[in-house]
């Protein structure tokens, strides 16, 4: 019986979760802190730990949740990449009897060009149905914010001139000035109570490039939550406090009272999302 030679490239590459564990760990940073800080949650970080790459999403998001633990964690992003186990390139054989399938028929060409067509325009379709309903959306978010109660007057019963007394000069009496309390000796009258005015807060966000926003006022209540166009303004009024969290946060302005609110000290560094809380 021959011996196996042994392959350098069979060699078991470090798995990628022990790699992350270990930076953390000698970081002094918990799972929590790690939750807190890039957009995982705390089953997706344990099971990237354990390299259980089943309870993960598919290649695309597993490289980006890669890629933002690394960026924390300051490891190398490429090196971690190329531990993941879709990375391996597999070499495919082909068989000589495969050769005659290698090369599609004229007909099956046709068809395939047919399919390919149909399925771009559908994603076309797609593409224009969502920005159309997009951009409706917003538009609403616009108007319904910029619509202000307004009163109809009511009309005033009509007074025929027949009812109304005629009043002769003559008939006034003369007023004595002495008559006329000093000034000194009348109290203007004070109402029992005022009633307090209701103050409304004002937002204004200018989005510089397609971000996701979600607002609410101080009850809880959703004020707005969805993704505007880039070019796109976004006025809103409620009850402070307003808790907003913008997606894509450096491309946003955003005015509290007509008045700019620097967004840099919120924006997580690892996601760009800002999340705070206007009083």
């Amino acid at each position: 019986m021959m011996e196996q030679e042994n392959n350098p490239e069979q060699v078991e590459r470090p798995l990628i979760g022990h790699l992350l564990r270990e930076r953390r760990v000698s970081m002094g940073l918990g799972i929590d802190d790690v939750v807190g800080k890039i957009k995982l949650s705390h089953r997706q970080v344990v099971a990237l730990e354990e390299n259980d790459f089943k309870a993960l999403p598919e290649i695309a998001f597993l490289r980006g949740f890669v890629r933002s633990y690394a960026r924390l964690l300051q490891m190398d992003e490429q090196a971690l990449l190329a531990h993941l186990p879709q990375a391996q390139v597999t070499q495919v054989r082909t068989e000589p009897n495969q050769l005659e399938t290698a090369f599609p028929t004229a007909k099956s060409a046709r068809r395939q060009n047919v399919n390919l067509l149909l399925a771009a325009l559908l994603v076309v379709l797609l593409i224009a149905g969502f920005s159309f309903w997009q951009a409706k959306m917003v538009h609403h978010a616009v108007v319904k914010s910029d619509t202000t109660l307004t009163t109809t007057p009511l009309p005033l019963p009509a007074i025929e001139k027949s009812s109304v007394p005629e009043v002769s000069v003559s008939s006034v009496p003369e007023v004595s000035v002495s008559s006329v309390p000093a000034a000194s000796s009348v109290t203007p009258a004070v109402p029992a109570a005022a009633n307090p005015v209701h103050e409304m807060a004002t937002l204004r966000l200018v989005f510089d490039r397609e971000c996701w926003v979600e607002i609410k006022d101080k009850y809880g209540k959703t004020l707005s939550k969805q993704v505007n166009l880039a070019g796109s303004e976004l006025r809103l009024d409620g009850d402070a406090p307003f808790t907003l969290v913008i997606g894509h946060a450096q491309a946003v302005r955003l005015f509290y009272k007509d008045k700019q609110v620097n967004l840099d000290p919120y924006i997580n560094a690892g996601s760009d999302v800002a999340r705070l809380t206007l009083e």
